[in-house]
Parts: C-alpha cells; structure tokens; sequence
C-alpha cells in the first residue's frame, strides 16, 4: 500500500467528498478563466485594429497611438502564448485527478490554481485599465466620421 492510499484510508468520506468537488470546482473555474482570456483577446483585437486604423490615418504629430498599439500587441501575445497555456495545463492536471481519482496532488493544484486566480485577477484590472485609456484616447482623437451626412444621405 502507498503513502497516498494510506492517507485516503484515514480520511472520511466527507473529507473526500469535499476535496473531490473542490478538484471539480477549480476544473469549471479553468473553463470560466479560459472563456474569460478569449473575450479579452477578442476585445484587443477589435481595439487594436481601432488603433491601427488611426496610425494609417493620422500624421506624425501625434505618436502615442502607436504606443498604445504596440502594448496592446504585446499582451494579445502574452495572453495568447503565456496565460492560456498555464490555464490549459492547470485544467489537463484537475481532469487527471479527477478522472483517477487522486486525491493527494489536490494541495498543490490548489496552490497552483490560487496563483492563477491571482493572475487573472491582475488581467481582469488590467483590461480594465487600458480600455479607460483606449476610450479617453478615442474621445480626444476622434474618427472624423459624420453620422449625420450619412444619414440625410440615406
């Protein structure tokens, strides 16, 4: 007998029981995480093509767009190469402890799991913040688009 059954002999089976639905828990947190990151790269993306749109339009008077672009670059790719990868693999390793039932990995895949929720909270303030900025950029630079013409045109 191993030291990981040993331990599970000796715990209830409320014990168990909670520590099987807190793995379950943590694996639908995962999914909730990853449908969260897809949402924000969708949103850089429209944001950033908003972006691009001005550094094609505009002179050379005025450079921050571009910086703004290229930040929101950098963490479309951080997103996409860093956090994802982390919240799939942290989802891959609760499945296998479900699946096989191994309750004696659930202490670090929460700790694990707690740095991500850390993580995504930083993001999720972090998306915040730059969409702030995005809309106090676009309200000071507007498109020079005329709804009005549009209309009386249709």
């Amino acid at each position: 007998m191993e030291q990981g059954e040993i331990k599970l002999e000796i715990m209830n089976d409320n014990a168990i029981k909670l520590m099987e639905d807190n793995l379950k828990a943590m694996y639908d947190h995962t999914d909730k995480w990853i449908e969260d990151v897809v949402f924000y790269q969708e949103e850089l993306v429209f944001f950033n093509s908003l972006i691009s749109d001005r550094i094609n339009n505009t002179t050379t008077e005025d450079l921050n767009h571009k910086e703004v672009y290229r930040n929101i670059e950098a963490l479309l790719y951080k997103l996409s190469e860093d956090v994802i990868k982390q919240i799939k693999l942290h989802k891959k390793e609760l499945a296998t402890l479900i699946d096989t039932h191994n309750l004696t990995d659930n202490h670090e895949e929460s700790k694990l799991h707690f740095q991500l929720l850390e993580k995504m909270d930083r993001i999720k303030h972090g998306i915040k913040k730059l969409k702030k900025a995005l809309f106090s950029f676009m309200k000071d630079h507007p498109f020079e688009f005329d709804l009005d013409s549009l209309i009386n045109d249709i």
